[in-house]
């Protein structure tokens, strides 16, 4: 069992919810773009997450305080973002379980040998 390598998922899986987080605080801010996690094998047995911005347009909507009248929205799609947030924390939970029974795992070990 290798604690390192569901150490590195539960940092990953977390980037992945704080950038998502980000995007939905901002779904009301003119002109944000937001940004997406790719989450992929790193070296060895590690998990890394990766940023990437979406430059994608969002929806143009009327703004008397605009320059031209018109302003663009923020780019954020709420129920895309809400549907990823359910199996990252489930992911996250169960590489937490894992570090914990492996904790236990060596910590029974521990006091069956002393």
């Amino acid at each position: 069992m290798n604690i390192g390598t569901s150490l590195s998922a539960l940092n990953a899986l977390s980037t992945q919810m704080n950038v998502t987080g980000k995007n939905l605080a901002n779904v009301n801010t003119y002109g944000y773009k937001s940004s997406g996690v790719v989450i992929e094998s790193g070296q060895g047995q590690t998990v890394k997450a990766n940023v990437v911005k979406n430059n994608s347009q969002g929806l143009i909507t009327p703004n008397k305080s605009a320059e031209n009248g018109v302003e663009e929205m923020s780019n954020v799609d709420v129920v895309k973002g809400m549907t990823q947030l359910i199996p990252a924390q489930h992911a996250y939970n169960a590489n937490l379980k894992v570090i914990e029974t492996g904790l236990e795992m060596r910590g029974a070990l521990i006091n069956m040998i002393a």
